[in-house]
C-alpha cells in the first residue's frame, strides 16, 4: 500500500499520549467567553501575573536541593547528575520525562546563557509601544507592530485562529533576548485537545520587516507533535506583520497544515503546489515518521524527495573530503561519513600523543567513520543516533554496521565515548545556537558557520555534526578549546563540574585502565602539592560538589568549598589517600566493576576525575626502547632504557608535553629563525638540558607550563628558566625529594625532572654557562618526564621478556647532540647523554579510490525517473448509475470537516491523474460530503477479479459518505454495484450482506483521525481479496444494486455483534 498519504496510514494507526490530553476542565475560547472571562478578570491579572523566565534560586540550606524540570525538544542545556555509567545518554529522560538537577546548576546554565545576550541587549533598547512616528518597514517598523501587539494583549485578548476557532494571548511582553517577545497561548486543536504553551519569539534579520525576516520559535514547555511541525514551518517569514503572524502561528497550531511563514515574493505559488511532497520532505522537523524515505508507490529504488536532497548534501560532503554513504540498516537509514585518517589536518605525531590505536589506524589506512541513524531525512534531529570508529572501507559492510549499532563491531578510540555523548545533545546545542546566538562567533572562527556557509551548511545537518564532532570544542558547552593538546573543556566552573563530576569528557576510566601509571604519578603529584601547605601554588577542585565525610575528623560531612582556607589542602591529601592503588582500581574496571563502587568515599572519587580531568599536559609513558639510554655497559647501538635514579631508587620516563599548539608553533617559528641566522642550528636545530623542580611544584607545572614567575632557588645567573647539562645537577639538587609520600601509590615518587628540548642558540640566552638560562619560553619545549622513587609492583618474567623484545623493536632514532656545545648533556655526571627520540611519522595523503556501492552511485547518478503509469481506466457510463439508487448528499457540514475533505480531495485526485491510483473518483463530486468511487484494481490471482472479467465488469462502485464531525469521526462506505456474494453463503472480505463496509476500522471503535481516504479506500480494497473468506460476486443477483436501507441495517447488526462502536452521528449520515 502506498504511504503517500500525509496524515497518516490505517494499518498504523496512533494515539495521543496522556501528557497531551486536556484536563477535564478545559473549555473551548470564543471570542464571547474570551471577552467576558477578560472583563471579568481584568482587575486582577496584574496582580496575578509571573514571569516564567526566571530560574529558581539554589536553598539557602548545606547541601542544594534538587528540582524536577520537563524535558522537551525545545528547552535548554540540562544536566542529568546520575551516576550511571558514561555510555548513557547525558540527555537522558525522553521528551516529557522528570529529571532531577541541582539549583545551583541549573541557574549556572540559566546564568550562561543569559550573559550572552546582555551584551547585545544594551545595545538595542527593548521596543517601545509608545512611538510618536508610524513606520512601517525595517526594525522601527517591527518595534512599532510590537507597540500594537503589546497594548492589545499586554494582559490578555482574543485572536483569530483555524476554522472558527479562537485562541487567547496573555502577558504578551519584550523577551529575554533583543528583537524578541515572550507570550502565553491558550487554544484547543481540531481535535478538540487543550493547551497552554509558553512562546519566545526571536526575530532576526529586521532589516527588510515585514517583507522578510527570520524567526526562532522555542518554548521550555512540553510540546505536542504538531508544534514541532510548527516551529520549523516558521523560520523564513515573508510579508507578515506581528499581528497576522500570531494569528498564522495559532492556525498552524490549532491543525491549518497549509498555514507557514509564506511565500518569498518571487516564489511561483504553481511551483509549490506541484513541489509539495518535496517541501514537506525538506521539513527538518517533519512530524511524521518515514517523511522523506517513503517508498513511493511500491518502488524499491525511490526514496522519495529525499533522495534529491542526499544528492546535494553529498556532493558538498565531498567538497570539503568527506566521503559519505547511505545504508539500510533494519528498520531505519544509516547515513555515513568518513574521512582516512591520513587526510585528517592533524599531524600523526600528535595522534601519537593521544591515542596509540590511532596511530596503528593511521598506518593501516583506516577511516574515521561518523555512522547516524535515522527514519526520515532530513533527519529529526533529536531522533538520530550515532556510532563512531574505524574502519578500511568507506562505508562498513552491512554486517559490520549491524554489529555497531548493536554495541560492537568498528573499533573506537579513547574519544569515541566523549564525543558520542556530545553529539547526543547536538540536536538541542544546534536550536539553542540558532535560537540565541550562542557560542556561534567561535563556530565562525573554525568555518562550521562563515557567512558562506550560513546558506548551506547549518541545513545539510550530517556534514555540521560530522565539523561539530571533529572539531575541539569544549565537551559540555560548545566553546572551541585552543589553550593545551589534551583539553576538552574550558575552564568555566560549570563546563569543569560537568567533565569532572558527571564524565563529560575523555573516560577517566579508559585513562586508569590504558595508562595506570599515569593515572598514579598524577596523583603522588596532587598529594604532594596538597599535603606541602599553603606556600605552594595550586588551584584547588572547587565548585565540583567535591564532600569530604565525618571520617576527616569533621562533624558532618561538608563540600570541600565549605572548609576553613587551611583545612582544603589538608582534606585534599586526606582524600587522594584513600584512594585504593591504581592497580587495584584498574583490575576492578576490567572486572566489569564500575569506579563509583570502588572502596573509597565518593569524594576520593572526585578528586580522581580532577586530578586527571585537570591535567593540561600530556603524558605517557614512554615504549620500551625510547628514552634516556644506559650506555655504560654497551655499545651506543644497542642502549637500554635507563630505569634506575641517579640517587638510588627506580627511574620512570614519561612522555612530556605541555603547552598549546600556539606553542608547538612558536618553537618551531623560533627553530626556522635560528637556521636563517646561523647554520649550525641548520644540521643541530636544538639541544637537550634538564630543569629539576621540587615534587609538590609539578602538579602546577602540568597545568600551568614552565615560567619563571616564581623564585624558589634564587637567581644568581640571570632572570628566566634554568636548566643543566648534567642530569645529576637538577635531579640531586634542584629536584628536592618529598617528604609526603603517598602511601596508596604503585610508585612511591620522590623526586621529578624534566627533559627539555632547548632551540640552538645558547648565545641568546640570558646565560650559558654553568645554567642555561633562557628568558624566551617560546624557545622551550619539554619532552621527557623523569620521575625517581620505589616501585612496589613485582613485574613477572613474561612482562620482562616482553618489554625487552618491544624494546630491540622501537624504530626510533637516537638524538644527535650538537659537538660544538660548550657544555656537553651528561647523564649522573659520567656518561654522554643518550637519548632514543620517539618514531617520527612522516605526513602523507591517502588516496581514495574505493569505488561507491550500488545505491550511492544511484544517489550521485540519479536513473532517469521511471514513466509515469497511464491512467487507462474509463469511468462506468450513464446507464450503469441510472440503474441504482441515488440518494442526496448529507445536509451537515462544518467548517473544519470542509477544510479536510477538501485536501483529501485534492490528494485524492492528483494521485489519480498521475496514475496511482487502484480505484476511480469522481472529480466533479456535487458534495465534499459524498464521493462516487469506481474500485478498477485487484490482484489477477483473485477470485473477485476472475469473476469480474467472467461477467464483464470492469470496476465495483462505491459510495463514500462523510459526517461533519469528520475527521473525528469514520466516513461511511457502501458497495453500490455489482451485489456481492453475503457472508452466510460463503463470501467474506469484510463487506456485509447489506454492502456496507464493516470492520472495526471503519466504525468509532478503529478510527483514527490521522488515517487518510486514499489509505482508508485502499485497505477495504486489500481486505475484499486477502480477508479470509474474500469477497465474492453473488453468482445469481449480482447485477442487482445494493440500496441504502440494507446496508444501513447490515452495517449496525455486524457491529453490534462485535461490540463496536456505532458513530454518533450515523444515521444523520445515511438518511
Amino acid at each position: 500500500m502506498s504511504t503517500r498519504n500525509k496524515r497518516g496510514n490505517p494499518s498504523s494507526s496512533s494515539s495521543s499520549s496522556s501528557s497531551n490530553q486536556p484536563s477535564s476542565s478545559t473549555k473551548r475560547v470564543t471570542r464571547s467567553s474570551a471577552k467576558a472571562q477578560q472583563q471579568g478578570n481584568s482587575s486582577s491579572s496584574s496582580s496575578s501575573k509571573k514571569d516564567n523566565r526566571e530560574p529558581s534560586t539554589a536553598s539557602s540550606s548545606d547541601h542544594p536541593k534538587k528540582k524536577k524540570i520537563k524535558m522537551s525538544v525545545h528547552q535548554p542545556i540540562v544536566i542529568d547528575d546520575s551516576d550511571e555509567e558514561l555510555e548513557d545518554t547525558f540527555f537522558s529522560g525522553a521528551e516529557g520525562e522528570d529529571l532531577e538537577i541541582d539549583d545551583d546548576i541549573q541557574a549556572a546554565i540559566d546564568a550562561s546563557l543569559k550573559d550572552q545576550s546582555v551584551a547585545r541587549a544594551k545595545q538595542v533598547g527593548l521596543p517601545s509601544p509608545a512611538l510618536t512616528e508610524e513606520v512601517s518597514f525595517g526594525r522601527a517598523g517591527w518595534k512599532r507592530d510590537y507597540g500594537l501587539c503589546r497594548t492589545k494583549w499586554g494582559v490578555q485578548g482574543e485572536v483569530e485562529g483555524y476554522a472558527g476557532m479562537n485562541g487567547m494571548i496573555k502577558d504578551f511582553k519584550s523577551g529575554e533576548s533583543d528583537d524578541s517577545v515572550f507570550y502565553k497561548l491558550e487554544y484547543e486543536d481540531i481535535d478538540g485537545r487543550g493547551f497552554k504553551l509558553n512562546l519566545n519569539l526571536i526575530f532576526q534579520d529586521l532589516k527588510s520587516y515585514p517583507a522578510s525576516y527570520n524567526l526562532v520559535l522555542f518554548s521550555h514547555d512540553s510540546l505536542p507533535k504538531r508544534a514541532e511541525a510548527t516551529f520549523s514551518r516558521f523560520s523564513e517569514i515573508y510579508d507578515l506583520e506581528i499581528p497576522l503572524l500570531l494569528e498564522k502561528l495559532l492556525a498552524s497550531l490549532q491543525g491549518d497544515d497549509e498555514a507557514t511563514g509564506g511565500i518569498p515574493g518571487d516564489f511561483d505559488e504553481g511551483e509549490m503546489e506541484e513541489d509539495e511532497e518535496m517541501i514537506d520532505g525538506a521539513d527538518p522537523w517533519a512530524e511524521d515518521l518515514g517523511r522523506g524515505f517513503e517508498t513511493a508507490k511500491g518502488s524499491d529504488g525511490d526514496l522519495g524527495p529525499g533522495w534529491i536532497q542526499l544528492k546535494d548534501h553529498f556532493e558538498q560532503a565531498q567538497k570539503w573530503g568527506y566521503r559519505p554513504g547511505l545504508t539500510r540498516v533494519s528498520d531505519f537509514w544509516v547515513v555515513s561519513y568518513s574521512i582516512p585518517l591520513k587526510n585528517l589536518l592533524i599531524d600523526p605525531n600528535v595522534l601519537s600523543m593521544w591515542d596509540d590505536g590511532l596511530v596503528d589506524a593511521w598506518k593501516k589506512d583506516q577511516r574515521l567513520i561518523l555512522m547516524m541513524g535515522t527514519d526520515t531525512y532530513p533527519p529529526h534531529l533529536d531522533k538520530m543516533k550515532y556510532w563512531l570508529g574505524f574502519h578500511p572501507n568507506y562505508k562498513p559492510p552491512l554486517d559490520v554496521m549491524v554489529s555497531t549499532t548493536r554495541g560492537h563491531g568498528m573499533p573506537g578510540f579513547y574519544l569515541s565515548a566523549p564525543i558520542l555523548n556530545y553529539l547526543k545533545s547536538f540536536g538541542r546545542c544546534y536550536k539553542l545556537r540558532t535560537a540565541f546566538g550562542l557560542n556561534w562567533s567561535t563556530a565562525d572562527r573554525i568555518g562550521m558557520d562563515e557567512e558562506a556557509s550560513r546558506q548551506g551548511l547549518r541545513e545539510i545537518f550530517p556534514l555540521v555534526i560530522c565539523l561539530y564532532g571533529w572539531k575541539p570544542y569544549c565537551l559540555n558547552c560548545g566553546l572551541e578549546v585552543k589553550l593545551h593538546l589534551s583539553d576538552y573543556v574550558c575552564d568555566k566552573p560549570l563546563c569543569i563540574y560537568g567533565f569532572m563530576s558527571l564524565g563529560l569528557g575523555p573516560s577517566v576510566e579508559y585513562t586508569i585502565m590504558t595508562h595506570p601509571a599515569v593515572v598514579d604519578v598524577l596523583l603522588s603529584f596532587a598529594h604532594c602539592a596538597a599535603a606541602s601547605g599553603a606556600q605552594t601554588r595550586m588551584e584547588l577542585p572547587l565548585h565540583l560538589h567535591i564532600e569530604v565525610p565525618p571520617e576527616f575528623g569533621i562533624a558532618h560531612s561538608q563540600l570541600l568549598d565549605e572548609l576553613p582556607d587551611l583545612d582544603q589542602r589538608r582534606a585534599l591529601a586526606w582524600l587522594i589517600q584513600q584512594l585504593p592503588k591504581v592497580s587495584e582500581i584498574k583490575a576492578h574496571l576490567e572486572r566489569g566493576g564500575k569506579l563509583k563502587s570502588i572502596d573509597a568515599p565518593s569524594g576520593s572519587i572526585g578528586v580522581l576525575r580532577w586530578v586527571v580531568g585537570s591535567c593540561r599536559a600530556y603524558l605517557k609513558e614512554t615504549k620500551p626502547g625510547e628514552g634516556v639510554q644506559d650506555i655504560s655497559s654497551a655499545s651506543t647501538t644497542t642502549p637500554t632504557q635507563v630505569t634506575y635514579g641517579s640517587m638510588g631508587g627506580d627511574l620512570k620516563q614519561f612522555t612530556f608535553v605541555v603547552g598549546s599548539p600556539e606553542q608547538e608553533s612558536n618553537f618551531k617559528n623560533e627553530i626556522e629563525l635560528a637556521k636563517k641566522e646561523n647554520k649550525n642550528c641548520k644540521t643541530y636545530p636544538t639541544l637537550l638540558a634538564f630543569h629539576g623542580s621540587a615534587a609538590e611544584r609539578w602538579h602546577n607545572i602540568l597545568r600551568t607550563g614552565l615560567d619563571f614567575s616564581e623564585t624558589i632557588n634564587g637567581r644568581a645567573y640571570g632572570n628566566g628558566v634554568y636548566f643543566a647539562s648534567n642530569s645529576g645537577t637538577s635531579m640531586g639538587g634542584y629536584a628536592r625529594a618529598t617528604v609526603h609520600v603517598r602511601e596508596n601509590a604503585d610508585f612511591k615518587l620522590s623526586k621529578a625532572t624534566a627533559l627539555v628540548e632547548l632551540v640552538n642558540v645558547p648565545h641568546t640566552f640570558v646565560s650559558s654557562h654553568p645554567f642555561y638560562v633562557v628568558n624566551n619560553v617560546k624557545q622551550i619545549k619539554p619532552f621527557l618526564l623523569l620521575v625517581q622513587g620505589n616501585e612496589t609492583m613485582e613485574t613477572s618474567e613474561e612482562a620482562e621478556e616482553e618489554r625487552a623484545k618491544n624494546a630491540k623493536s622501537a624504530k626510533g632514532a637516537l638524538f644527535v647532540h650538537d659537538p660544538m656545545l660548550r657544555t656537553k648533556p651528561t647523564l649522573n655526571s659520567n656518561q654522554p647523554l643518550a637519548v632514543m627520540m620517539p618514531e617520527k611519522l612522516t605526513r602523507t595523503s591517502y588516496i581514495d579510490d574505493e569505488p561507491d556501492d550500488k545505491t550511492d552511485y544511484d544517489i550521485f547518478n540519479p536513473p532517469p525517473p521511471p514513466p509515469k503509469p497511464q491512467n487507462t481506466f474509463k469511468p462506468s457510463p450513464q446507464s450503469r448509475y441510472a440503474r441504482m439508487e441515488s440518494l442526496p448528499p448529507p445536509t451537515e457540514t462544518s467548517v473544519v470537516a470542509s477544510k479536510a475533505l477538501g485536501k483529501e480531495l485534492k490528494a485524492v485526485v492528483k494521485a489519480q491523474e498521475e496514475g496511482g491510483l487502484p480505484f476511480w473518483v469522481n472529480p466533479d463530486v456535487e458534495s465534499l460530503y459524498c464521493w462516487t468511487l469506481e474500485l478498477h484494481t485487484f490482484p489477477p490471482d483473485s477470485h473477485l477479479y476472475k469473476e469480474m472479467k467472467k461477467h464483464n465488469i470492469s470496476s465495483i462502485i462505491a459510495e463514500l459518505r462523510f459526517p461533519a464531525s469528520f475527521p473525528h469521526s469514520p466516513p461511511f462506505m457502501r458497495i453500490v454495484h455489482p451485489r456481492l456474494m453475503p457472508f452466510m453463503y460463503g463470501g467474506g472480505g469484510n463487506i456485509t450482506g447489506g454492502g456496507s463496509v464493516c470492520n472495526e476500522l471503519m466504525t468509532g471503535t478503529g478510527w483514527n483521525p490521522a488515517f487518510c481516504t486514499e489509505a482508508v479506500v485502499r485497505e477495504v480494497m486489500t481486505n475484499m481479496t486477502e480477508a479470509t473468506p474474500p469477497a465474492r460476486l453473488d453468482p445469481r443477483n449480482w447485477n442487482s444494486p445494493y440500496t441504502m436501507r440494507e446496508a444501513v441495517e447490515a452495517y449496525k447488526r455486524v457491529a453490534k455483534q462485535h461490540n463496536w462502536e456505532i458513530p454518533k452521528d450515523f444515521d444523520r449520515l445515511t438518511v
